[in-house]
């Protein structure tokens, strides 16, 4: 007989977000033993409340930035680690939870990353699905104002910490709804120069990053795509107060399979 699991609290932001929400917040359902469901809405002007509200999640707002999405939830969360939840995220992987506790208990561990499902490719510290200590994350200081690129502290944190990022493979459907909305890689390089400055290791890493995840689509067309996507996330970086405040919630968007 399987020991039974802790109970997690589970923290996702949203925004508009009705358009996903609910298969995120039933896959949560199914998946975890969920001890409380902590929604932090950006006010949304569509039914994402009301959506969050009926798979019993406690809905809490700000008006801030995504950082303080982030930092609000893990100030309400009483399980220790917790797991963060994007809303256009689903979990697919009905043993997620176990498999991503073992890695969490392996010494020298900052976070475990649920990835997406064909994905081969390991990079960074997303908050899409992961898995991480409360009182840690609280103390890698991010900002309140963050409006992108907030896991920067995470990885700072870690790396200072001396810790390991771990990653269960094919457990999630990621739609990435956001990166529908038009200048999407300009916001992304904003949001990398607000967070580190003139950091070249973040830029250089960026260029990793970007790679890899068009590599993980297997898609020949992203792949090529590459070095145009990284100039403009370049001119993102290099023009911020120009870029960073795109209103990622202007609209309900249909997620992209």
């Amino acid at each position: 007989m399987e020991e039974a699991l802790p109970p997690i609290d589970v923290l996702v932001a949203t925004s508009n977000s009705a358009a996903t929400l609910g298969t995120t917040l039933a896959s949560a359902r199914r998946c975890l033993p969920v001890h409380r469901l902590i929604v932090v809405d950006r006010p949304s002007s569509d039914a994402t409340v009301t959506i969050a509200r009926g798979y019993g999640a406690e809905v809490h707002s700000e008006t801030v930035g995504l950082g303080k999405a982030r930092n609000l939830a893990l100030e309400l969360a009483e399980t220790d680690p917790v797991l963060f939840l994007d809303s256009d995220v689903e979990i697919v992987r009905e043993d997620f939870y176990r498999l991503a506790l073992a890695e969490f208990h392996r010494p020298r561990t900052a976070a475990v990353v649920g990835m997406s499902v064909g994905h081969s490719f390991r990079y960074g510290l997303p908050l899409g699905l992961t898995l991480v200590g409360r009182g840690w994350a609280l103390r890698a200081g991010m900002p309140d104002r963050a409006l992108g690129r907030e896991t920067y502290y995470l990885q700072r944190a870690a790396r200072r910490d001396h810790l390991a990022v771990r990653y269960v493979p094919d457990s999630m459907n990621h739609y990435g709804t956001y990166r529908q909305v038009p200048h999407w890689p300009e916001f992304q390089g904003a949001a990398i120069r607000r967070s580190s400055r003139w950091n070249p290791r973040e830029l250089a890493y960026s260029l990793v990053v970007v790679l890899l995840m068009h590599m993980n689509s297997r898609r020949p067309r992203n792949v090529l795509y590459t070095p145009v996507f990284w100039l403009k996330l370049v001119r993102g970086f290099l023009d911020p107060g120009r870029w960073e405040r795109i209103d990622r919630s202007r609209a309900t968007l249909r997620p992209k399979v």
